[in-house]
């Protein structure tokens, strides 16, 4: 994983570009079981930026418990995702975009700090107090078996996006977008469903002086399913609003709020059903272009997402 950080900072050295719109967070849901599905990048660069790369290193800990029906889950680890995302002009009015996750599993360092995190903010403590810190274990049975209990480290499923934009000045962006995934993860370490998956989704963006409020709506489609043994072959839908605020030369501030609906049909559990997630966070910019994202993630739907995801990101 360290190799695979200090490769992302040497790309990231030598690419140039002008400066995208940053009107999101280049984050996504991290749920273990779920994260092998096509869930596009939000894409909010400008029609004329020329090449972008970017990088978001994403640290989830999550501890779910869930018993209904016939179906059970325990799902007990901590994830560290680094998102490699590289994007450029193709024609007027065309873009593309490429895009891998590297990602571990493992027991993790920060059960307890989340545990204290909780305590400090008065959210929900869920079943923390009740099991051991630092172990990994994402099992699952109902509609099919899932059992990782070991820390691993793969590559997840590259996906390939083209966006073609019907507006775009100072005020106003609005993109329609599709793209493909390949499975070119691992079904066993559960980075990837290990089947092509295909997205549509439309973004729109507006913006003023001091704000800017940007959306994107779509659905996603699964062409197969080895995960959950055909019953996530289904599509889902998938949606993200952001808002943000510029404070002074250097800073912003930004609340972001991304769902989706179930991907696996018959289960009545949450945390494999339709997903809320709050994230709020800072922009900072440094010298040249370059800018850094930073903040956390939490499952305002409870039970439906990671219980925490911290993240700090790097681009042009």
């Amino acid at each position: 994983m360290r190799r695979v950080i200090v490769a992302a900072a040497a790309i990231l050295a030598v690419a140039c570009g002008r400066a995208r719109a940053a009107e999101f967070f280049a984050t996504r849901d991290q749920n273990p079981l779920l994260r092998g599905f096509y869930l596009p990048l939000p894409s909010d660069t400008r029609r004329d930026a020329e090449a972008v790369v970017s990088a978001t290193l994403l640290v989830s800990n999550t501890l779910n418990v869930e018993t209904h029906s016939r179906e059970t889950l325990f799902v007990d680890g901590e994830s560290i995702a680094l998102d490699l995302a590289y994007e450029n002009s193709l024609a007027a009015n065309w873009r593309y975009r490429f895009s891998l996750p590297v990602i571990h599993d493992s027991g993790g360092i920060l059960d307890s700090v989340i545990d204290v995190w909780h305590q400090g903010f008065g959210f929900s403590r869920g079943n923390r107090p009740f099991y051991p810190k630092r172990q990994l274990d994402y099992s699952y049975s109902g509609v099919a078996n899932i059992d990782l209990h070991h820390s691993q480290t793969s590559v997840g499923d590259f996906a390939a996006d083209m966006g073609w934009y019907a507006l775009d000045d100072a005020r106003r962006t609005l993109s329609v977008w599709g793209g493909l995934k390949a499975p070119t993860g691992k079904v066993a370490d559960l980075t990837s469903d290990g089947a092509w998956d295909g997205a549509l989704w439309v973004h729109g963006a507006m913006r003023w002086p001091k704000w800017q409020l940007a959306a994107e709506l779509g659905v996603a489609q699964p062409f197969g399913d080895e995960i959950f043994a055909g019953a996530a072959h289904k599509d889902s839908v998938f949606g993200r609003f952001a808002a943000t605020r510029t404070v002074g030369h250097l800073w912003s501030l930004r609340a972001q709020l991304d769902g989706q609906t179930g991907h696996v049909a018959g289960s009545d559990l949450r945390f494999i059903g339709p997903s809320l997630q709050l994230t709020l966070g800072a922009v900072r910019a440094l010298k040249g272009q370059w800018h850094i994202d930073m903040g956390f993630a939490e499952d305002v739907a409870v039970n439906t997402a990671p219980d925490i995801t911290f993240f700090l990101g790097i681009h042009d």
